[in-house]
């Protein structure tokens, strides 16, 4: 008996026993510490929104990321109480300008005591392009089941113009804007508020938005035959004198309506004036004048048959340039000479009266003031001027002279 127990006490005493107790205490404690931290901690994978920071407002981002898949891990505590709405994946976008694709990281902001795992994707590509707007006029499609004997007076639409917005391809594919009542909606007799639909040559690569979207329209259906507004053209004939030209013609008022079947109506772009001979009109004038008929039989005038037409007249000016006109001096009783001695002197006035004119026709003198002039060389401006006629000088050409005292240039 006390072999065997002098036995087991080597045993348990031999180095090679006490390494083994050693060895497997210690495995033991790493795979019980091990286990209890890898169950306090969790993980949980869900999407977030993607923002783009600091984007430029004139720019558009085409085929943006809506998401990002991402794994997060922390306490299970933590976890538990976590609030996702603090959790923001973001993409910095400041400096990036439209034209260019660029490849940005995405950056994830965590709660403190939050790790991040994973983020799917990790880059994203930009590719911005610029935004613009683009004013268009709103064309108003009328029904074609519009009863016989009536047609739409006092059509009135608000606006006349709507600010297409989207990416420059975009809105270069917008043929028209166009706004369609139905026949119920203006025997209603009422405004109506009508969307806008665009005319386009291709498909968008964006989105077109039309700021407003919708327009008032007013417009009543009247019996009768169909009117329309056209402008008045002025026929002039003859041809005013060589002083003289035409600046403007203005008939008022500058449109008058005709009437008649919708297709012949479209066949006429604007009424005449009878003919005015202009010949001998030197001064501004206004007269009143009867309107033709318009050239398309079937259509007639519909209410004002004359207007006063408005002719303003200006004179035609011309230029004449007279070289080698003498400089004097004046403002001095010495000697001076003048280097260049003469220069070339362009005057304005009628056509008729310039063609043949001469500097001793007119009085024309050129000089240069003295007065108060202490040295004995100086560079001077030219002054000219005419005694007579309906001219002005408009250049001098040289502008300047210099002019040297005589008794020091003999003493040189």
């Amino acid at each position: 008996m006390r072999f065997v127990n002098r036995s087991i006490d080597d045993i348990l005493t031999s180095p090679w026993t006490l390494w083994c107790i050693s060895i497997i205490t210690a495995v033991s404690l790493w795979f019980y510490v091990t286990g209890t931290e890898e169950s306090e901690y969790v993980s949980r994978k869900f999407t977030c929104p993607l923002e783009y920071r600091s984007l430029d407002p004139q720019a558009v981002l085409r085929g943006r990321v809506q998401e990002i898949d991402i794994e997060i891990k922390g306490l299970e505590k933590d976890i538990a109480r976590l609030d996702y709405d603090a959790i923001a994946c973001f993409v910095d976008a400041r400096s990036l300008a439209p034209g260019k694709r660029y490849t940005q990281n995405v950056s994830v902001a965590l709660p403190p005591d939050i790790t991040l795992v994973s983020c799917v994707p990790s880059q994203v590509v930009i590719d911005l392009v610029r935004q613009v707007v683009r004013l268009m006029p709103v064309d108003v499609v009328l029904p074609q089941d519009i009863p016989e004997g009536q047609y739409i007076e006092g059509v009135e639409v608000i606006p006349r113009e709507v600010g297409v917005r989207g990416i420059e391809t975009d809105v270069a594919k917008v043929g028209a804007l166009r706004a369609m009542p139905t026949i119920e909606e203006l025997q209603s007799g009422k405004e109506l508020i009508l969307p806008l639909k665009f005319v386009q040559s291709e498909p968008f690569d964006g989105t077109v938005t039309l700021e407003p979207a919708q327009i008032r329209f007013k417009g009543t259906l009247a019996r009768g035959l169909p009117k329309r507004r056209v402008p008045v053209n002025a026929r002039l004939s003859g041809k005013l004198d060589e002083d003289h030209e035409i600046l403007s013609v203005v008939t008022d008022p500058s449109e008058v309506l005709i009437e008649g079947t919708s297709d012949l109506l479209s066949r006429v772009e604007a009424v005449e004036t009878e003919t005015v001979d202009i010949s001998q009109f030197t001064a501004n004038q206004a007269v009143v004048v009867p309107l033709r008929a318009p050239d398309v039989e079937g259509v007639a005038l519909s209410g004002v048959k004359s207007v006063r037409l408005t002719l303003q007249v200006g004179e035609v000016k011309a230029g004449k340039t007279l070289s080698n006109v003498p400089v004097d001096v004046q403002g001095t009783d010495k000697r001076w000479t003048v280097s260049p001695p003469s220069v070339a002197v362009t005057l304005e006035g009628v056509p008729s009266k310039i063609g043949n004119v001469s500097g001793g026709d007119v009085g024309l003198k050129a000089w240069v003031d003295l007065s108060n002039i202490f040295v004995t060389s100086v560079i001077l401006p030219v002054r000219a001027e005419i005694a007579s006629g309906d001219f002005r000088v408009i250049k001098i050409e040289p502008s300047t002279v210099t002019v040297n005292a005589a008794e020091a240039l003999e003493k040189w």
